[in-house]
């Protein structure tokens, strides 16, 4: 592919893709690894970098700021990703690349009636890429949201379609006064592919559109998992026999309604064996015409060898499964995902001194409940969130403390 034939078509894509907001026009595009090797003359991906290319026509009287941290918190600068090319590549010299990555930088000053255009270094994102676009005016915030799906991957949200597994027809529809006895009567836990013995419990449900669901938890940095075949279990025994990080690592199956998870996320840490991950399966319900999902959320803190597993090895989860739970809520208020909250009973208590065991044997405890939680479909800042209290005898002042922890002061 030519330099030419790469940038013919990022610009295409963003051209159709572009989004107006009052008098500002803003126009994206995330290259694939063959676009930005050949625009660039260097083997990007490579190195784990991503350029996005963007354009903001201001056609307002004001002037406005561009902020890519907003986009990647963790974005490489001209000259970072420079330094990755030290040595030089495809001709270059080390100065000539910096040169080059610098003059392609976009300016983050966009005066009125001006038009900017430019790449942003992001970090290589495989699945579904979010690109944020924030403009910080005159006592105004403009934000541009573009979510795309990137081709390749292997992930295991793409191997089912959600949304055809209950089609309007099988749907219960139910309304906000009514959900919390629904998910209440949902099972308490996950089990193994027969349905003859129970797993982790069934501490978390999310209301939202599939689409929305993944946006919102890539948005808070929640990373796709990927299918478990060969290629994805050989990676990850090696990771786990040498250490190091695995953002996509798989994850295993565990069952509700007779199927595996229709997708799990994770937020990865330093090391393999430690990372937050959940499972999600959509359920027959729906409310406000949004599908509800029921999920399973845990924290793993280290690895341990087990023959349950085809790849002899297994994640240990923290006992307190509650802490995993209350980090999503946290984390997604953070981000301004969350249009709505609560917690409902299902799960059962299981005392610290009287545990539970998932099908791997890590014993856990908990308060018995789930956490509901509504996903915003536009930012909503954490104190604009609203709480739903479904059961208001669980916040009576004879109750245990733990069955009070999350009750309204």
């Amino acid at each position: 592919m030519s330099k030419e034939q790469a940038e013919s078509r990022y610009l295409a894509r963003a051209a159709q893709r572009a989004r107006t907001l009052g008098q500002v026009t803003v126009s994206v595009a995330a290259l694939r690894d063959d676009e930005a090797a050949a625009s660039f003359g260097l083997p990007m991906a490579e190195h784990g970098v991503q350029p996005v290319w963007v354009k903001i026509e201001n056609r307002s009287a004001q002037p406005y700021w561009f902020m890519p941290a907003f986009m990647d918190r963790d974005f490489y600068s001209s000259r970072e990703t420079a330094f990755l090319f030290h040595a030089g590549a495809g001709g270059a010299s080390a100065a000539q690349i910096e040169q080059m990555l610098t003059q392609r930088q976009i300016l983050l000053h966009i005066a009125p009636g001006a038009t900017v255009s430019g790449f942003v270094y992001t970090n290589l994102t495989r699945g579904i890429k979010l690109l944020n676009v924030e403009l910080l005016g005159a006592k105004e915030v403009l934000r541009f949201d573009f979510a795309r799906e990137l081709p390749g991957g292997g992930f295991d949200y793409q191997a089912v379609n959600a949304e055809s597994l209950y089609p309007p027809e099988r749907r219960d529809t139910v309304d906000l006064r009514t959900l919390g006895d629904k998910v209440q009567a949902l099972p308490c836990c996950t089990t193994n592919a027969k349905g003859t013995e129970q797993g982790d419990p069934l501490n978390l449900v999310l209301v939202g559109s599939e689409h929305d669901v993944l946006v919102a938890l890539v948005r808070a940095g929640w990373d796709f998992t990927e299918t478990i075949n060969a290629s994805s279990v050989s990676r990850m025994i090696g990771v786990f026999a040498f250490g190091g990080r695995y953002r996509t690592s798989p994850v295993s199956a565990l069952h509700f309604d007779g199927r595996p998870q229709d997708f799990a996320m994770q937020r990865a840490r330093a090391s393999i064996s430690q990372r937050n991950h959940l499972r999600l399966w959509m359920t027959h319900m729906q409310i406000d015409g949004a599908p509800v999902w029921v999920g399973q959320i845990s924290r793993d803190i280290g690895v341990k060898i087990t023959t349950k597993s085809p790849t002899l090895t297994t994640h240990v989860i923290d006992p307190d499964v509650d802490g995993a739970r209350d980090y999503l809520l946290q984390d997604m208020l953070m981000t301004s995902n969350v249009a709505r909250w609560g917690y409902a009973a299902g799960v059962g208590s299981a005392t610290l001194e009287q545990q539970r065991t998932n099908l791997t044997g890590d014993a856990y405890f908990t308060d018995g409940r789930r956490l509901v939680l509504f996903v915003a479909r536009t930012p909503k800042a954490i104190q604009d969130a609203d709480f739903v209290q479904w059961h208001p005898d669980d916040c009576h002042p004879g109750k245990p403390h733990a069955a009070r922890r999350h009750c309204p002061k």
